[in-house]
């Protein structure tokens, strides 16, 4: 009996530890960064996703299929459209139309993204949560956490 329960109890806590499919599911940004810009990821079971980042005049929108290096890092990968199925919108926008692949680490329902250089990003510029005096005036830019959280479905 006590075999039985010590092997359920192994079984449990290694899918919970180790399980990806807590990975799969909707994130988006937990605060808009530098005020503007909003990323929304939906990482879908089949190893698909669809992505959107969008804020003040710029809006990149893309799909592909992920990968799960490591347990913990999501390497974006995406589908490249062909010239014609390119819509007035993106052709007329400045800056590349096609959007490079990103990285992610996951860490407790959390997506931080890598920067240029490799490490990862945890904090960045977005708007307080405080005001500027006490209980009156407007929110400023400061430095706190930045990552994709995920929501509940």
């Amino acid at each position: 009996m006590k075999k039985n329960l010590l092997l359920l109890f192994i079984v449990i806590i290694s899918s919970n530890l180790f399980g990806q499919e807590k990975i799969f599911g909707y994130y988006s940004s937990n605060v808009a960064s530098l005020g503007f810009f909003v990323t929304k990821i939906q990482l879908n079971e089949n190893y698909t996703f669809e992505y959107e980042f969008s804020g003040d005049l710029v809006h990149e929108s893309g799909k592909g299929k992920f990968k799960i290096i490591d347990k913990n890092v999501i390497l974006l990968t995406f589908d490249i459209e062909q010239e014609d199925e390119k819509n007035v919108e993106e052709l007329l926008s400045s800056g590349n139309p096609q959007i490079e692949n990103k990285k992610y680490k996951y860490k407790n329902g959390k997506l931080f993204s890598f920067h240029s250089d490799g490490h990862v990003v945890k904090r960045g510029k977005a708007i307080s949560r405080h005001k500027k005096y006490l209980f009156w005036g407007e929110r400023y830019m400061t430095k706190r956490r930045i990552y994709l959280k995920k929501q509940n479905d």
